[in-house]
């Protein structure tokens, strides 16, 4: 088990939101399942979509989601090899939940545009 996965606790196990919000959180980690969503990207189209992240923080959330199980990492025996990133089965459940939050996000900047 890797330092990562150890890091999950029994508060997290007693309430579903913390345990959903925990493996989510993070600077990066929502865009990166944004921008998996719909296909499979390489690092370096991950790192175009995302100019502000750097490396080494885009490797680190992408090796935690994969600990999660939220991401999947697939080589191909290529010349130069290729790696892609893409949703796996159970990641890709997150789907609507990251539609939704598109459109809850849209409207809160709306609200906040007109009241704050």
């Amino acid at each position: 088990m890797s330092d990562y996965q150890r890091k999950f606790g029994t508060l997290q196990e007693e309430c579903p939101v913390r345990a959903a919000l925990d493996i989510v959180r993070g600077r990066w980690k929502p865009s990166i399942l944004y921008q998996l969503k719909d296909r499979p990207r390489r690092y370096s189209e991950l790192q175009n979509a995302l100019p502000r992240i750097s490396p080494q923080a885009l490797t680190t959330q992408l090796k935690q989601l994969e600990a999660d199980g939220l991401v999947e990492r697939d080589v191909y025996a290529e010349v130069p090899v290729r790696v892609e990133y893409r949703l796996s089965d159970f990641g890709a459940t997150l789907s609507d939940v990251m539609d939704s939050l598109e459109d809850w996000g849209k409207s809160y900047l709306t609200y906040r545009k007109a009241h704050l």
